[in-house]
């Protein structure tokens, strides 16, 4: 059980609209096992991008390997860990996620977990930064356990 500490979830990205989540399990079953794949397609304006699963480390090891930098369907996909290894967290796969968009370079996590608590329980909440500047891209995510927050933030708007 020692694989249990080590990320088994890829994040896959740049995605072209016509990819499906059947695809990318057709492809990336071929490396090793998946346990699932949860496309996330609902924002128009960017790309479709989704998580992959795998029930062991090693296979998700290996996908990454091969799969960064493939052209699936005539787009370079970026494929990373979903999480890094020295910070792995609790499975978020079946919480409510919400994209958090257009943010200010001097947004943290701890500002937008803030900002989205008076909506509910967040089970995770991060500002996405360029892995080789640490500045923000200028987006992040919000993970609730409940699905009704969603419902709330809709109707705030």
């Amino acid at each position: 059980m020692e694989d249990d500490c080590h990320p088994k979830t890829l994040y896959v990205g740049n995605l072209s609209r016509d990819v499906t989540e059947n695809l990318i399990l057709q492809l990336f079953t071929q490396i090793g096992p998946c346990k699932s794949c949860k496309m996330i397609t609902e924002h128009t304006s960017n790309d479709p991008y989704c998580f992959v699963e795998f029930f062991e480390h090693r296979d998700a090891a290996a996908a990454l390997a091969a799969m960064n930098g493939r052209k699936i369907l005539g787009k370079e996909v970026k494929v990373n860990w979903a999480t890094t290894p020295s910070s792995q967290k609790k499975d978020t796969s079946n919480h409510f996620h919400v994209f958090v968009g257009d943010l200010s370079p001097e947004i943290t996590t701890d500002d937008i977990r803030a900002a989205f608590a008076p909506f509910g329980k967040i089970s995770d909440a991060r500002v996405v930064k360029d892995m080789t500047t640490g500045k923000s891209k200028g987006y992040g995510f919000v993970s609730f356990y409940n699905k009704l927050v969603r419902l709330q933030l809709r109707n705030t708007k």
